[in-house]
């Protein structure tokens, strides 16, 4: 779908030096994938250089059939019927929301076909700005006016949507709602997106799929599930460091409002949760969360404990360690300390036990339920 090499360097304007970058990318997921590092690492010159707002001295890109750019052709951003959300909304301030909505689309409402006027009726109301259609920019806030912006792609309904960090200046809630609208929005027409983050709450709630960026260079590209218990990575080293579960919801127990997952032939039970049976959830684990036991726990007020095999242990000096759990197939993260894994006598292919106090509900299915939200899901005593 997107092939690019790129390499060159921008000058750094807070920092006065030039930045080297060297990206090679081949992308053929059709949903949503994350460029994620932290500040500074060339995430937002990967989309410019994308978008066609940059020209790299030495670069070639490829979308789907066409060619953007090599050694003798560079298509100018306006012509690669792409959609880009910035951190900040660039609206209009002439205009009203309603004219800034409709500006890439003609201008013109009545001129509008009947299947466009319903994406864009749509669109407002779900992205909820359909009140202040005859208001003008400066009369709302700056995450309002990141709706509006985000809102006027995609009723254009762009070939590649590419989001820079454009929902900084909203709550967590809001900031959930429109991820997970966007990612509804770009597989109902099959847009294929880009999203630029910093944050590993956003990824985890909403791709599937992740690209790592750090000092201008890919560092390594997969399934998000996989990257964040990759030891060789810095994700599965930070404070805050997750595994994702992949799980199936297959009951649901209204007398002492719990729902009951499956992970392979095991369960796991938590608060319920407003999902249809059979639908998949993706489980949130924080690793410093995880209990890690050789022997099967007995008489505990957790309910729920699961068995799997260590597959990875790391090497290190230092008080804590991470090990990696495969159940089912899936990996889990637990942090522990040293002298445990000592006195536990812990190694790789031993079988051990899990239990840990809380999960969170990460990204849902493709056919998930806007009613979930991300709060944490204790585990059941």
């Amino acid at each position: 779908m997107l092939e690019l090499e790129f390499s060159g360097s921008v000058l750094q304007a807070h920092a006065g030096k030039p930045f080297n970058y060297h990206f090679k990318l081949s992308l053929s997921h059709l949903g949503i994938t994350a460029i994620y590092g932290s500040s500074g690492e060339g995430k937002t010159t990967l989309l410019r250089l994308i978008s066609g707002l940059k020209k790299s001295q030495q670069g070639t890109i490829r979308f789907q059939d066409t060619v953007w750019q090599d050694t003798e052709h560079f298509i100018s951003a306006e012509h690669r019927q792409i959609g880009y959300v910035f951190q900040e909304s660039r609206l209009f301030d002439a205009l009203t929301v309603e004219a800034n909505i409709l500006y890439g689309l003609g201008g013109k409402w009545k001129k509008l076909s009947a299947d466009t006027k319903a994406i864009v009726e749509e669109v407002c109301e779900q992205v909820g700005i359909s009140e202040w259609l005859k208001r003008y920019p400066e009369q709302l806030s700056g995450g309002q006016q990141q709706r509006v912006a985000l809102a006027r792609t995609l009723v254009c309904r762009p070939q590649l949507l590419l989001l820079d960090e454009p929902f900084s200046s909203l709550g967590e809630q809001g900031k959930l709602t429109l991820l997970r609208y966007v990612s509804s929005f770009t597989r109902k027409h099959h847009i294929p997106c880009l999203f630029v983050s910093h944050s590993r709450f956003e990824i985890e709630s909403l791709a599937s799929h992740a690209v790592l960026i750090e000092q201008g260079r890919v560092i390594a590209q997969g399934h998000v599930a996989e990257l964040v218990t990759r030891l060789d990575l810095g994700l599965s080293h930070e404070e805050q460091s997750t595994s994702l579960l992949k799980a199936k919801v297959i009951a649901h127990d209204h007398e002492f409002s719990l729902s009951e997952l499956s992970l392979g032939k095991q369960v796991v039970w938590v608060r319920q949760v407003d999902t249809s049976i059979g639908q998949k959830v993706s489980l949130r684990v924080f690793a410093k969360d995880v209990i890690v036991s050789i022997l099967e726990p007995v008489k505990s007020s957790v309910l729920n404990h699961l068995e799997g095999l260590v597959s990875e242990v790391e090497l290190t000096e230092e008080s804590r360690v991470l090990l990696v759990i495969t159940i089912d197939k899936q990996r889990v993260l637990a942090r522990i300390t040293r002298k445990s894994l000592i006195n536990l006598g812990i190694k790789t292919g031993q079988k051990v036990y899990i239990q840990f106090k809380s999960v969170g509900l990460g990204a849902i299915s493709i056919n998930d339920n806007p009613r979930i939200n991300n709060d944490e899901l204790h585990l059941s005593h």
